[in-house]
């Protein structure tokens, strides 16, 4: 998954917790004898990451592969001098057997570099190795603390913001679909392209709900939010049903000009349903009631029924999708 943007808020929110974190993590450190406090707002730091769930992975990589690393250092180390074999050979031996087990590329930095910072301070900082694992323990459980009481992180809101911006498009979608109708159905038309990239648009949306789930994770101020985004998950299917219907409609309006049976009276008509449909649409987006909404027969003896009524179905299928989803905006 790529990396999540913070917006301002989040950001200001991400300081303040580096700052006060820093502050109590030292003092803690010190509190419990440590000579080397610093290490615990490293760990504070370093832990703070975009969702509550990814610093609590983090936490347990850093406390696990910094006690690793420690020991690492202890059983193989002690007695050898510094140099980059000796660190390059102990380091080698720290990372084959997390690996054997499965440990994955967060625990296996976090043991190279627990290997490199002690073994270079073994001799020259006492207790190091030690006050590394108890402040580092300090460190992440602080900031593990308060991601979860001081604004936890919440991408709700985001996700479902661009998520109400998708039947807009698919308005505009159906209206350029009437208008290439009325202008004669060239063959020389963007459609298929511009569903390509709406497409596009619908999966990055996607992508950001699977963030704001995450998000959510541990997350004790997160109900309404969990709510939210069950909703705004059930219009996501909706919308990926419309945006199929209107796929199929242009297909078929397409092959049927193809095949030379299209006639204008025909395109005139099919003009006025997707104007029809893109109301209805307009309607849903709005949170208006669409019920009352019926697609009206208009088949005359003589239309092309290996065209007619799959567009029919397609026409009916995407009002009754519409009328089982309500869509309005959900305040979190």
């Amino acid at each position: 998954m790529d990396q999540i943007k913070l917006s301002l808020p989040q950001k200001i929110s991400l300081i303040i917790k580096m700052v006060v974190g820093s502050a109590i993590s030292w003092e803690l450190a010190v509190l419990f004898g440590s000579k080397h406090p610093y290490l615990a707002p490293i760990s504070l730091i370093l832990c703070l990451q975009a969702t509550i769930i990814k610093s609590i992975r983090f936490a347990i990589a850093r406390i696990v592969g910094t006690i690793v690393g420690v020991a690492s250092v202890f059983i193989f180390a002690s007695s050898y001098h510094v140099n980059g074999w000796t660190i390059a050979m102990i380091m080698l031996i720290s990372l084959v057997f997390p690996l054997i087990l499965g440990a994955n590329s967060t625990i296996l930095h976090q043991i190279a570099l627990s290997v490199l910072l002690v073994f270079t301070f073994l001799h020259k900082m006492h207790g190091y190795g030690i006050d590394r694992i108890r402040d580092s323990v300090i460190g992440v459980i602080i900031a593990v603390l308060l991601h979860i009481l001081l604004y936890p992180p919440n991408f709700s809101k985001k996700a479902l913001k661009e998520m109400e911006e998708l039947p807009q498009l698919l308005v505009g979608k159906l209206q350029s679909l009437a208008r290439w109708l009325e202008s004669g159905a060239s063959q020389n038309n963007y459609f298929e392209s511009s569903m390509n990239q709406f497409r596009n648009r619908l999966s990055q949306v996607e992508q950001q709900f699977k963030k704001a789930e995450l998000s959510l994770r541990f997350n004790p101020l997160s109900q309404k939010s969990k709510i939210a985004l069950s909703m705004g998950e059930s219009r996501m299917k909706t919308i990926n049903k419309i945006a199929t219907d209107i796929e199929f409609l242009f297909d078929i309006m397409n092959e049927w000009q193809k095949a030379g049976s299209l006639s204008e009276r025909e395109m005139a008509l099919w003009t006025e349903n997707l104007l029809f449909l893109a109301s209805v649409l307009n309607n849903w987006k709005e949170g208006k009631d669409i019920i009352g909404m019926e697609f009206k027969l208009n088949f005359v003896q003589g239309d092309n029924n290996e065209f007619y009524f799959p567009a029919l179905w397609h026409s009916e299928h995407l009002i009754t999708t519409l009328k089982h989803t309500t869509f309005s905006s959900y305040s979190i």
